[in-house]
């Protein structure tokens, strides 16, 4: 059985470049709590379009389908975590 291929950063839009980006620094985040370091200058430069919210949550789900993230629904809406390998 061959492996799936591995994706690099670059096979990756920016916005979810950026989540991936903000995840590794915390356990979990709330949908809100992404967007909010989503729009600070540390992250200007790959958080292109996440301020409405829409491509943020087109991105994350990508990401989950993909296996990279997990969502669970909770108080405060969904809660967003990095697969650990």
């Amino acid at each position: 059985m061959v492996a799936p291929p591995r994706l690099s950063m670059t096979d990756l839009s920016k916005n979810a470049q950026c989540v991936l980006k903000i995840l590794e620094n915390a356990a979990s985040l709330t949908t809100t709590e992404i967007l909010e370091i989503a729009s600070t200058d540390d992250y200007a430069t790959l958080c292109t379009d996440c301020a409405g919210g829409d491509a943020f949550v087109a991105d994350a789900n990508q990401l989950v389908e993909m296996g990279l993230i997990t969502k669970k629904f909770g108080k405060g809406g969904y809660r967003w975590q990095l697969v650990k390998d």
